[in-house]
């Protein structure tokens, strides 16, 4: 028996994922390939129906996500744990764009004060 169901819907210009049972690594791979086929411009990945969370999973969808530069994806359902796996990743989980404003710094950019 899977570890998860992975189901697409399709409604207008938007592909909802709905991810039901246990989200561990097989399953994430699984999703990562297929955001990064995916040819609409909007995706909602819904994990409401997830029981079971495995961290790991977060590492390949955030790396999915981050080479996903043409599509909007948004990520619903998460918990906070997860939410903030997500921003330490650098992704917001709500717009799931990498975003320097989600914690994850250039080190190449210093501020003023740190260089004096």
């Amino acid at each position: 028996m899977p570890g998860c169901s992975l189901e697409r819907v399709v409604n207008g210009g938007t592909a909802l994922y709905r991810i039901a049972g246990k989200f561990e690594g097989a399953c994430a791979w699984e999703l990562a390939g297929r955001l990064t086929r995916e040819t609409l411009g909007e995706v909602v990945v819904d994990f409401s129906q997830v029981n079971e969370f495995v961290d790991y999973g977060i590492a390949v969808i955030a790396s999915a996500i981050v080479s996903c530069r043409t599509t909007r994806i948004a990520l619903h359902g998460l918990r906070l744990h997860q939410e903030r796996l997500f921003q330490y990743f650098g992704v917001d989980p709500e717009t799931a764009a990498a975003s320097p404003a989600a914690g994850v710094r250039d080190p190449a950019a210093r501020s003023a004060q740190e260089v004096a």
